[in-house]
């Protein structure tokens, strides 16, 4: 795995916008010349899409921060006939040499945006400056954020103020080596960030860039996070996308549509083929599945018949030996395709939907986060009557329609994480359609509260280069 402090050597002035990092090589259609010298606005358009590029790394959004808060949760089972891929991560083996190395995509994220600011007064004042001011630090702050809550304690944790956050970078300078500050500092810098954004950054950007609305939906989260409800609420109540509709969910993961979705990575299916849906199964020409890991069996029995998601996210598919299993659905591909190269959907109104109805629960405010999580499932089943949940009920729904909607999306391990609770695992269920087949060994069914297993550790290849960086408790 490239190391950032020698990535940070290697694209600085140059900014070639290609992600590689050893789970996946990509190179973007929306490449960028090392040509551009950020002397016009012209050239800052070239720089702001090679910002959104370095999403798409392997160990980013182009699979694993989709994928691994799943497989390392309650959520999925590994199919014992394929690959096992990131069964390491799965039976939580993970460690210095046997990490997860996603430190270097996102602070190619942060650079690329650090270069468009420290060049952007060669552009004259105005709108157009502030939006890619705007959307400079959108991205640096959720570069940031996604490496915190992989690498260190989610504020709500328990002992998590004082724990190691992850290094501010605003500057340029190549040769930068910065120590851990603490978490709350980093996600200060975050939700600093966001708000400057939020004031720049356009309303009408489209969902493939940040905007005015996808900034408000990440402060949601991010002070939900930060167990900071009322702000979590207010930002929620700035977002004006609507959650997309009992008919719209399948066609959405089939980018179909974009009904409910407020900021995605935009891709072309051919020029870079980003196949995020391969993290979970792969297809033979016959049509049968070669799966990775599939629901598990509790989990697919949460789906009701009368869930839109149901058919949108799993599918009975035989493999070669006509085993059948749940497979995940929700990353096969485009209408007619079964490639797994799809958008990754970053935010979507669904979840701002529950971070409101959360952040209302646990101010105390009962009927606005039932109504808030009604709003949802009121779109999600077809025979839907208004919930009257309370009290301990209430955010068990919560929490429920959360592992629902937001499945093989990245939130899982989070919020086990951030609600101090530990992952838990069927001893008996195996991994096809009905149950049988192979349960999770002994050893990997409990996860506990407070585990340092919850933190990644830092790679050792990053700890090799700059020896002072601090390693997570745990790891030693």
């Amino acid at each position: 795995m490239k190391n950032i402090f020698k990535t940070l050597l290697l694209v600085f002035g140059l900014l070639l916008v290609q992600s590689c990092d050893d789970e996946l090589v990509q190179l973007p259609n929306d490449s960028l010349s090392p040509s551009s010298y950020y002397t016009n606005s012209s050239e800052m358009e070239f720089a702001t899409r090679g910002i959104y590029s370095a999403f798409l790394g392997g160990s980013y959004y182009g699979g694993s921060l989709l994928s691994l808060p799943d497989i390392m949760s309650d959520n999925v089972i590994l199919a014992q006939r394929g690959r096992r891929s990131n069964q390491s991560f799965h039976e939580w083996r993970h460690s210095p040499n046997l990490a997860w190395g996603m430190l270097y995509s996102p602070y190619i994220v942060t650079n690329r945006a650090n270069l468009i600011l420290a060049n952007i007064g060669n552009i004259e004042d105005g709108a157009e400056k502030d939006n890619f001011i705007g959307e400079a630090r959108a991205a640096r702050a959720l570069a940031l954020f996604d490496m915190v809550r992989v690498y260190s304690k989610i504020p709500t944790q328990n002992g998590a103020d004082s724990s190691l956050g992850l290094p501010i970078i605003t500057g340029t300078d190549p040769n930068v080596r910065e120590l851990r500050p603490n978490v709350s500092e980093s996600y200060t810098f975050i939700k600093d960030e966001l708000e400057a954004a939020k004031i720049l950054i356009n309303s009408d950007n489209g969902v493939g860039r940040l905007n005015k609305g996808a900034v408000s939906a990440l402060l949601s989260r991010v002070y939900l996070y930060m167990g900071e409800y009322q702000n979590a609420i207010n930002a929620a109540n700035e977002v004006t996308v609507p959650i997309s509709s009992f008919s719209e969910v399948g066609q959405v993961w089939k980018d179909a549509s974009e009904a409910g979705v407020i900021f995605k990575i935009d891709q072309d299916r051919n020029l870079d083929g980003v196949n995020i849906g391969v993290e979970w199964s792969q297809s033979t020409a016959g049509g049968e599945v070669v799966p990775e890991y599939v629901l598990s069996f509790e989990l697919n029995n949460l789906y009701q018949n009368t869930d839109a998601r149901r058919s949108a996210y799993i599918a009975n598919l035989p493999d070669q030996d006509g085993q059948i299993y749940n497979a995940i659905f929700k990353m096969y591909g485009e209408t007619g395709q079964q490639n797994g190269v799809i958008d990754p959907k970053i935010v979507r109104a669904a979840e701002v939907a529950l971070n409101k109805a959360e952040a209302h629960y646990f101010l105390n405010q009962e009927s606005q986060a039932l109504a808030a999580l009604d709003e949802l499932r009121s779109n999600r089943y077809n025979d839907y009557a208004p919930g009257a949940e309370a009290g301990a009920d209430l955010i068990a729904a919560i929490q429920l329609e959360r592992r629902l909607e937001l499945f093989a999306e990245g939130h899982r391990f989070f919020d086990l994480k951030r609600w101090n609770l530990g992952v838990s695992r069927s001893a008996t269920d195996g991994e096809f359609f009905d149950g049988t087949g192979t349960p999770v060994p002994a050893s990997y069914l409990n996860l506990p509260v407070g585990s340092h297993l919850f933190q990644m550790p830092i790679p050792q290849s990053e700890i090799n280069v700059f020896p002072e960086f601090q390693q997570n408790p745990g790891y030693n």
